[in-house]
């Protein structure tokens, strides 16, 4: 029986390693070949007070997208948030700045409402993105009935573990540091909700990341695609790049 367990466990865990290695490949690889955008797209940064070193990262790594590089007319990056942010950060990587009353989803409407996209891609200012990230997200959006789509977080060290569970977890919600929705499906469904209390964390993350995701349903489908994000801002807990960094920590730090 022990044996039998042991085999169970093993080949979980070569299984997960194969696809998170999978994923986390494709992710950064930064030699395949973009594929246009179906449509104008605007990225929507909101922040404040994040740490210099996370707020270069995370917007230098937005811009050093392959869909930026090949379709740079395509592209608008938005930067919301004014307090306690060092704003020649953004300025500097050619983001449009806009000063947001204090609450993360007033911040993510201001952007959406004076951006000129029909394709809104939510990211957060402590998170890097890999190279590749941008393209493989907006491909879904050439069906017509994709409205949205929701990307995982990478859990470093854990991949090897958790590379299908976190499937199930991250296909059921829009996470606002990877994920991307049509705007016209964002007014449709009444946006977010700014009435909740957005100092309230469970409240905020349950209107932006679950009942927003639900509301957008309702007009379409919301597709999952396993390009990881790499929040900067555990990197300290042992996260962030780990378990494949070699040759990638530099973009992160």
């Amino acid at each position: 029986m022990r044996r039998e367990a042991w085999v169970v466990a093993s080949a979980y865990v070569a299984a997960n390693s194969l696809l998170s290695r999978a994923s986390y490949e494709r992710v950064f690889n930064a030699g395949d070949v973009a594929e246009p955008p179906p449509g104008r797209v605007s990225v929507v940064v909101p922040g404040w007070h994040e740490p210099r070193r996370f707020l270069e990262a995370s917007l230098s790594s937005l811009k050093e997208q392959t869909a930026v590089w090949s379709f740079p007319d395509r592209f608008e990056h938005v930067f919301v948030g004014c307090e306690g942010v060092d704003l020649d950060v953004p300025e500097r990587y050619g983001y449009r700045v806009l000063c947001a009353p204090r609450g993360k989803l007033n911040a993510r409407h201001l952007g959406i409402v004076n951006s000129s996209g029909d394709i809104i891609v939510a990211a957060d200012s402590d998170c890097l993105y890999p190279p590749n990230w941008l393209n493989l997200v907006l491909k879904p959006f050439k069906e017509p009935d994709v409205v949205g789509v929701c990307t995982p977080t990478w859990q470093g060290w854990l991949e090897p573990f958790v590379g299908i569970p976190k499937a199930l977890v991250f296909a059921y919600k829009m996470t606002g540091r990877g994920s991307a929705f049509r705007k016209t499906a964002y007014f449709e469904v009444g946006g977010f909700n700014l009435a909740v209390n957005q100092e309230n964390v469970r409240e905020l993350w349950l209107e932006e990341e679950i009942l927003f995701y639900r509301r957008l349903r309702s007009r379409g489908r919301v597709a999952y695609v396993d390009a990881p994000v790499i929040h900067l801002g555990v990197e300290t807990s042992g996260r962030g790049l780990r378990p494949y960094p070699r040759g990638k920590r530099a973009y992160a730090t």
